[in-house]
Order: structure tokens, then C-alpha cells, then sequence
């Protein structure tokens, strides 16, 4: 599979059992932080250094615990 860009597409690979695992390549090239994004966006919680709060995603609820 290729060219998963949305964070509900990846989700719905794994949950349908598609796949075992998704990498995300040109993704995360795009845009570093897609996994905080895609967080974000699913409802989930990351864990994450202290120093990385100052590059949390900005306008949306923080995905970093």
C-alpha cells in the first residue's frame, strides 16, 4: 500500500486488518510531527519528552500527555 496521507486512512488499514503495520514515508517527510497530527485528529495521546511540548501542533487540542 502506498500513499497514506490521512491519519483515518492508516487507522482503518490496521482496524480492517489490511495490513499489520503502516510506515509512512512521504508523509512524515511532509510533515514531521503527522504522528502527533493524526493524534490529534483520532482522539489519542502521545507520551513524549518535555522538550517537544514546544512543537505541539498549534489550534488543536494537544495530543501530548
Amino acid at each position: 500500500m502506498g500513499l497514506i496521507t490521512e491519519a483515518e486512512q492508516a487507522e482503518s488499514i490496521i482496524t480492517e486488518q489490511q495490513a499489520d503495520a503502516v510506515a509512512l514515508a512521504r508523509g512524515i517527510l511532509y510533515d514531521p510531527h503527522w504522528p502527533w497530527h493524526a493524534a490529534a485528529e483520532l482522539g489519542a495521546t502521545v507520551k513524549a519528552p518535555k522538550q517537544y511540548l514546544r512543537s505541539s501542533p498549534h489550534g488543536k487540542p494537544s495530543p501530548i500527555e
